[in-house]
């Protein structure tokens, strides 16, 4: 597969472990999970409540990290998962256990804003 995909991992920290869960995510996981061959960038979000509504369910998750993926996505998720299995990855007990997941293949290339003529 060529070109760009997104896999977009969803987690949520262990009530009152936000900080330490946060300061492991950035200063640990995003540079292991970087080192696996395929993981091109990582960029980590919180969940706004801006568009929350009372009579809609609040979603499941709080964080969210996006990475892209160069090549095939599933042979990089793979990798992914054998660090995480074998070791070479270890993941903290701040963390929920199980995560949400949703890996998107492109359908062309990124446009930019550029050509509004700002």
């Amino acid at each position: 597969m060529d070109g760009m995909s997104l896999y977009i991992v969803q987690t949520n920290a262990v009530e009152g472990r936000d900080d330490e869960f946060n300061e492991w995510y950035d200063s640990t996981h995003v540079p292991d999970v970087l080192s696996i061959d395929g993981f091109e960038s990582a960029q980590r979000f919180k969940r706004s409540t801006a568009l929350d509504q009372p009579d809609v369910p609040t979603p499941p998750y709080e964080y969210s990290v996006l990475y892209e993926v160069s090549g095939d996505p599933v042979a990089a998720i793979d990798r992914l998962r054998a660090a995480v299995v074998g070791g070479r990855i270890e993941l903290t007990d701040a963390m929920v256990p199980g995560s949400g997941s949703l890996l998107l293949t492109s359908l062309g290339s990124k446009v930019l804003a550029s050509n509004r003529g700002d």
